[in-house]
């Protein structure tokens, strides 16, 4: 019974402490969280930012208006947002939006990058990128 009563009581001030996005979500790509806020990547190229704790909205982008499936990741003090076109739009994390660069593959993608051991991996229909330093 007394673990009943602590489930209730972590269930009840999990509530309290939550928030919802009735709308504007994303219905393909992932979300991103990372150092206290979500990105929301929506399929038309609308990136979103919100404050983890409270939702409230940082800002709110079109970045590259093609379809975007896949989600956007975290690396090295960045988020990168790719494009079904192989457009990867590069941004600053943080709650001002600041855009690095824009990078063009010239392949359709639509898996979701990964970084691993400092590399970013992409696959596209036709290829498998590693990209890294040198």
């Amino acid at each position: 019974m007394k673990l009943l009563a602590c489930v209730a009581w972590m269930f009840v001030a999990f509530l309290s402490s939550s928030w919802n996005l009735p709308r504007g979500t994303p219905d393909v790509p992932s979300p991103l969280v990372h150092d206290g806020l979500v990105y929301l990547l929506s399929e038309e190229g609308v990136l979103t930012c919100l404050d983890a704790k409270s939702g409230e909205r940082q800002y709110q982008e079109r970045l590259h208006g093609v379809r975007h499936r896949a989600s956007p990741i975290y690396a090295d003090g960045h988020v990168y947002v790719p494009a079904f076109d192989g457009h990867i739009t590069v941004v600053k994390a943080g709650r001002k939006l600041e855009i690095v660069s824009h990078n063009e593959l010239g392949e359709t993608l639509t898996a979701s990058p990964v970084v691993s051991g400092g590399t970013l991996y992409l696959r596209t229909f036709e290829s498998l990128w590693a990209i890294g330093r040198n």
